[in-house]
């Protein structure tokens, strides 16, 4: 059994889909306090669909709240690029807090810029895409959304590489 994060956009889409009841009774979901708070409803066929998302998930023990110290959010950001950190939500930032403090976990998501952003704290390696957890589930889906294939995650987390090398050498002027 897994240990998985799961942002609020990946557990929306998976619930959308109807395939995270079955990933839930797979592995153990931990979703941070500020995902939870975010997963609020999804939209068919023009319509707000509600999700009770903590009544239903996390009130009921599928789901494990997890959350961060203002502390460990501050060390996030530490890390961050001051340009990157506007576009990361209060959700990945407390994510990739909790990443950090506990390496028993894997997160999932399918936001371009929280993608980037885990070079620059050393978590590469810790993250993964919608398409490749459901896969290693041996959970199977006809078609992916772009953002939520393990190409679109593997060219975001290739371009925060790259930042972070660059953020690197432009920051750390040569020795003379």
């Amino acid at each position: 059994m897994k240990l998985w994060l799961l942002d609020a956009d990946v557990i929306i889409d998976l619930i959308r889909l109807k395939v995270f009841d079955k990933l839930a009774t797979l592995h153990e979901i931990n979703a941070a306090s500020t995902v939870i708070d975010e997963v609020r409803y999804y939209i068919r066929d023009g319509v707000q669909v509600p999700i009770p998302f903590r009544r239903e998930y996390v009130d009921t023990g599928i789901v494990s709240e997890v959350s961060a110290e203002p502390e460990e959010l501050a060390e996030v950001l530490d890390h961050i690029p001051e340009h990157q950190r506007s576009v990361i939500h209060g959700g990945e930032l407390e994510s990739m807090a909790v990443l950090v403090r506990r390496d028993d976990l894997v997160f999932c998501s399918c936001d371009a810029a929280t993608i980037r952003a885990l070079p620059f704290l050393d978590l590469s390696g810790r993250g993964i895409s919608v398409e490749r957890l459901l896969k290693t589930s041996g959970l199977t889906q006809s078609s992916f959304e772009d953002r939520h294939k393990e190409a679109y995650f593997k060219s975001n987390l290739d371009i925060g590489k790259r930042n972070k090398l660059d953020h690197l050498f432009f920051n750390n002027p040569a020795p003379h």
